[in-house]
């Protein structure tokens, strides 16, 4: 169903050429599909770079405002997905047809439980987050516009949700691999305790060597039915973040933007009041909050969800460090050290465009480079500002 979902709104959006064959059960490039998305991709191309173009000759771009310049690189973001869409749509389809989603997961046997926490998750950053942006929006404009449709708010959360689509289709494959990963290491964790308890002492007495053979051969078995699941989730989930990294990296400067934004027009506030003797707009203040509260979220969300993507993928490792193969059959060892040299080999990173790695710590690289854009625009404006009196 929410596949279903997804589908629908990429096909609506004109961000997928790609529909499914039954008869030869994978994905082809649909003609009518692909005469959508370029038509799509053309006129929202040329309608942004009007805006644009317009906003800038009517000095609408404005740091100080966050709402507008969240706006406005939200629009480039939107540029952007449906090009590179447009342009990988071959890997794409090679991707759709290829990724055994399904088999992997009938294969791990997830709890109801833990596709919950799944969607419940993908969920806050794909629809609660953008609620909260329109009810903000809503009420800033209840405000400062009252004359001006409603409307005009959905018009404005537009390119923020279009914009965040494949970002967030990304952000759903790393919630896949965390829990597929983390069933794995379940089962490799049963594995080691096996593995470990034929090799104590007392068992090699109690047991036949035939005996114990035959055990190790069927361990052996399932580790490399693990094995192949492993480089299939990574795999399949580093080349989805690959095919959509321009639009991750957008993303993330438009969050970047924001933050930057927000910051700068709380800071003029302040200077404003102390400087300048105006008042306070306190209401102004909170719904800027908002808007900087969401973009810190989002990339903390995601920085979190992957440092956890990570950490699953690392337990795999320990917890073969931790297999004994000193007294076990020959086959066994080779499959623990075969699956050992693989993760060392294959090195799991999510790194989009090579440029960015996503963890923990992108939270405080964003805010690192906020704050030295701060500095440069703080430094700029009280030099003017004293430079008038």
């Amino acid at each position: 169903m929410v596949l279903a979902l997804l589908f629908g709104i990429a096909y609506s959006f004109g961000l997928l050429s790609c529909a499914y064959s039954r008869r030869e059960r994978r994905f082809y490039i649909n003609n009518l599909l692909m005469i959508w998305c370029i038509g799509m991709t053309i006129t929202v191309t040329i309608g942004s770079a009007k805006q644009l173009y317009a906003a800038y000759n009517d000095d609408k771009i404005n740091l100080a405002n966050a709402e507008t310049l969240y706006y406005y690189i939200s629009i480039v973001g939107v540029v952007l997905s449906y090009i590179c869409q447009l342009v990988q749509t071959t890997e794409l389809r090679e991707f759709l047809s290829n990724v055994p989603l399904f088999e992997i997961l009938d294969y791990f046997e997830l709890k109801r439980s833990v596709v919950k926490s799944s969607i419940q998750i993908i969920l806050v950053k794909t629809v609660v987050f953008p609620i909260i942006l329109e009810i903000n929006l809503l009420i800033r404009q209840s405000r400062n516009e009252p004359e001006e449709s409603l409307l005009k708010t959905f018009y404005t959360l537009f390119p923020t949700v279009v914009s965040n689509f494949l970002p967030n289709c990304a952000f759903s494959s790393i919630v896949v691999c965390y829990h597929t990963m983390r069933a794995l290491n379940l089962r490799l964790e049963k594995i080691e305790k096996e593995a470990n308890f034929y090799q104590d002492v007392k068992q090699i007495i109690l047991h036949k060597r035939f005996y114990r053979m035959q055990k190790f051969c069927n361990l052996a078995d399932t580790l490399d039915e693990l094995s192949q699941k492993y480089t299939l989730i990574c795999g399949y989930t580093l080349r989805y973040v690959d095919i959509n990294s321009v639009a991750i990296m957008a993303t993330l400067l438009c969050n970047l933007f924001a933050i930057t934004g927000g910051l700068f027009q709380e800071y003029n506030a302040l200077a404003d009041t102390f400087i300048n003797k105006e008042n306070y707009d306190v209401f102004d203040a909170l719904t800027n909050g908002v808007f900087l509260s969401i973009a810190v979220a989002d990339i903390a969300l995601y920085g979190s969800m992957a440092n956890d993507c990570l950490e699953a993928v690392h337990e795999t490792s320990i917890i073969l460090k931790r297999i004994q193969i000193n007294n076990c059959d020959i086959r066994f060892r080779q499959s623990v050290e075969k699956f050992s040299l693989q993760i060392f080999v294959e090195n799991f990173k999510i790194q989009p465009l090579g440029m960015l790695e996503i963890n923990v710590g992108l939270l405080h690289d964003v805010l690192s480079a906020v704050t030295s854009f701060l500095l440069i625009l703080i430094q700029s404006d009280l030099t003017l500002r004293f430079s008038l009196k």
